[in-house]
């Protein structure tokens, strides 16, 4: 028996993920119908989302570059998961909309940061051991965790949305004793070393991932923020929309195991061009359907769409981005794509839904879909070209 065949599955690499990730599916799945229940309309809750965007955009380069200097990057990570885990019980302590503000910028600010950090820490480990497992068998166990999480919690809160908060603070924790289990990892950036960000910001394809996430991540907004609401309107209730977000992150297990082969064989343009379509044409289907059994069916397209896009970006920045700014790396693609994404859908998509409604802004991101793909085509193509003329040129030089 060769060594590939002996090798094991590093399962200490994939459980921080696994509490992690069914937390993240409490928080943004309910927290939005346990402020509905609270009294707060749509625009108000889009306030709380971009309040807590516009500090979390200071912080994500902040959490990325204290990780790529840390003697320990895990715990750095530990860190931020106690926070959260303390700061997330202070919903209980009072209804008043100024406190609820400020308890859940406090929680964003350690809880949005965290996933690109536990990205880096899985990829630098995973290069560390070598085999033939890649990120994408470790970034599965997010997708069975959310899954689990939004199914189990739907069942336990029967429409008593109060008791996420305890629920979150659990898997925190639990999420800590894993990271006990996960091998260190060191930062390659001493404190007092100065590191040019040329060699980040000198890929020109990895900002047209970027722009692709940021256009996704509009839809996401909109689907994970407020479709809920919506779906609930045509009868859904608690127990449903479990039901509906387990379908929906069961559908990327398939897919996070076949990303690497996948993406090897059709390329990274290609599984991004065809990723985005699917997506615009989940949208606009969603926006049409008045039955929650269809959304569910629909939303099987998920997985496909979301593996794609995430397994293309965080592989290509980790190939692409000096030792040294990985973690910041990471950390710049989640801010400008996801945070950006929600400090828009915040404010302005919470407000037009409040006007258009719901389904009208599915068709809005559905369309944006479609239009960011010709955009990325054209852009990616021109970058190509001056890429090859340079490169006969300069035979010699290397460009990403």
């Amino acid at each position: 028996m060769n060594t590939t065949a002996r090798e094991k599955f590093p399962v200490n690499i994939l459980l921080p993920y696994l509490g992690f990730y069914a937390a993240q599916a409490i928080f943004g799945t309910y927290l939005n119908l346990y402020l509905q229940d609270a009294g707060y309309n749509q625009t108000q809750m889009g306030t709380f989302t971009s309040a807590s965007t516009i500090l979390v955009l200071l912080a994500q380069p902040f959490w990325g570059n204290v990780s790529d200097r840390a003697k320990s990057k895990n715990k750095v990570i530990v860190v931020m998961l106690l926070i959260g885990m303390i700061s997330i019980l202070g919903f209980y302590c009072s209804l008043n909309y100024w406190w609820l503000l400020v308890i859940n910028c406090l929680f964003c600010l350690v809880y949005h940061p965290i996933p690109p950090l536990i990205d880096n820490l899985s990829l630098e480990n995973l290069e560390k051991r070598g085999g033939r497992f890649n990120f994408g068998h470790i970034r599965v166990g997010g997708t069975i965790g959310y899954a689990i999480g939004v199914l189990v919690s739907g069942q336990i809160m029967e429409d008593r949305y109060e008791r996420m908060f305890v629920m979150i603070s659990i898997l925190f924790l639990l999420s800590i004793l894993a990271m006990q289990l996960v091998p260190d990892v060191q930062g390659y950036r001493r404190k007092k070393e100065k590191t040019s960000w040329r060699g980040l910001i000198s890929s020109k394809k990895i900002f047209c991932f970027i722009f692709m996430n940021f256009v996704f991540s509009l839809g996401t907004t909109v689907y994970y923020s407020y479709y809920p609401l919506y779906f609930t309107s045509i009868g859904g209730d608690s127990g449903s929309v479990g039901i509906l977000m387990f379908a929906t992150a069961a559908s990327e297990i398939p897919f996070w195991l076949i990303a690497g082969r996948l993406t090897e064989r059709f390329g990274y343009k290609r599984m991004i061009m065809i990723s985005a379509a699917v997506t615009g044409v989940r949208w606009i289907l969603l926006s049409m359907v008045r039955e929650p059994a269809a959304a569910v069916c629909i939303n099987l397209t998920h997985g496909f769409c979301f593996v794609t896009l995430n397994f293309c970006i965080v592989t290509f920045i980790n190939q692409n981005v000096p030792k040294e700014l990985r973690a910041t790396g990471q950390s710049l693609n989640n801010m400008i794509s996801t945070i950006l994404s929600r400090g828009i859908g915040g404010v302005v998509i919470g407000h037009l839904s409040d006007l258009f409604g719901v389904p009208a802004m599915l068709q809005f991101v559905g369309a944006a879909a479609f239009a960011a793909v010709g955009i990325f085509v054209i852009s990616y193509n021109m970058i190509q070209q001056k890429e090859l003329s340079r490169q006969k040129e300069y035979p010699a030089a290397d460009f990403h």
